[in-house]
């Protein structure tokens, strides 16, 4: 549901799940979602399964943190001695929500890594939530979310948002160098320019609303009853704004949601055979 990971401490304040402890549903549900995307149909999305098979997948509750790994059904189970917010609990996050977690989960490397609430509470606190027409209160709408985070980490393996490539941008250091010094060089480079952040956004949305169509029937008719109650009302937003002086509100960078949703739907129902290429296009 979110890229960017939550930094710092979170209040403790009324609290609904501070002493809740999983079920054995919510674990099954977790390894469930793990199935799916391994399912051969989600390959069109996933098509270098190698760059998201060593993700690790974090959830917790009031005593235990819960590890999982994409190749591996079995779950792991480590104690701890933290306080779980309810906001930990009501989404899911492409990396670690917090310093205080990362504690605690034994981190291997690089190795990418989503985080998020189990079953019964992130249905519950996303009912909690004053959102019009909330797609999120479901078993399926919990399924499509964690699929979402793996999306985010499958377009962020390639780093398209920055330079990645250490030898190569050593190399154009050099050849940039000789060209300010007016040395000859024939060395020939393809110009790179990276992809904004929000493109992951928005690559996550598609990837969530493509397995929603395979798998998950309700999940997309109440996603898209949510969408038309959201562009309603952006529509009214975006006609009262100036906006020589306003950012509008599908201004990606600070508004990415509302952005992927927008053009999210174009780019699965315009590009259904090629969106994850487009997307990923290096």
């Amino acid at each position: 549901m979110h890229f960017l990971p939550v930094t710092g401490k979170l209040s403790i304040t009324n609290q609904m799940f501070n002493k809740y402890l999983a079920t054995p549903t919510d674990l099954r549900t977790v390894t469930e979602a793990l199935k799916f995307v391994m399912h051969p149909k989600i390959r069109f999305v996933f098509s270098d399964i190698s760059r998201i098979e060593n993700t690790q997948i974090v959830s917790y509750d009031s005593k235990n943190i819960y590890l999982w790994y994409l190749n591996s059904p079995k779950c792991l189970k480590f104690s701890h001695r933290l306080q779980i917010p309810d906001e930990w609990q009501r989404g899911w996050w492409a990396g670690i929500i917090s310093e205080e977690l990362k504690k605690y989960v034994p981190i291997k490397g690089e190795k990418p890594v989503i985080n998020g609430g189990l079953l019964t509470p992130f249905i519950e606190l996303q009912r909690a939530k004053e959102v019009m027409e909330n797609p999120y209160v479901t078993k399926e709408s919990y399924l499509a979310t964690i699929i979402h985070e793996l999306g985010h980490i499958y377009w962020n393996s390639f780093k398209l948002w920055w330079p990645s490539d250490k030898e190569r941008n050593i190399n154009l250091l050099e050849e940039a160098k000789k060209l300010y010094t007016n040395k000859i060089t024939n060395r020939k480079f393809n110009i790179k320019y990276p992809s904004p952040i929000y493109a992951s956004e928005v690559f996550a949305h598609c990837t969530e609303y493509y397995a929603s169509e395979l798998f998950w029937p309700k999940h997309k008719r109440n996603f898209d009853k949510f969408a038309v109650s959201q562009i309603n009302m952006m529509a009214v937003t975006e006609k009262n704004k100036n906006l020589n002086v306003e950012d509008s509100v599908l201004e990606p960078t600070k508004n990415q949601h509302n952005y992927s949703m927008i053009v999210g739907k174009f780019l699965t129902t315009k590009h259904p055979k090629d969106w994850p290429n487009l997307l990923t296009k290096l």
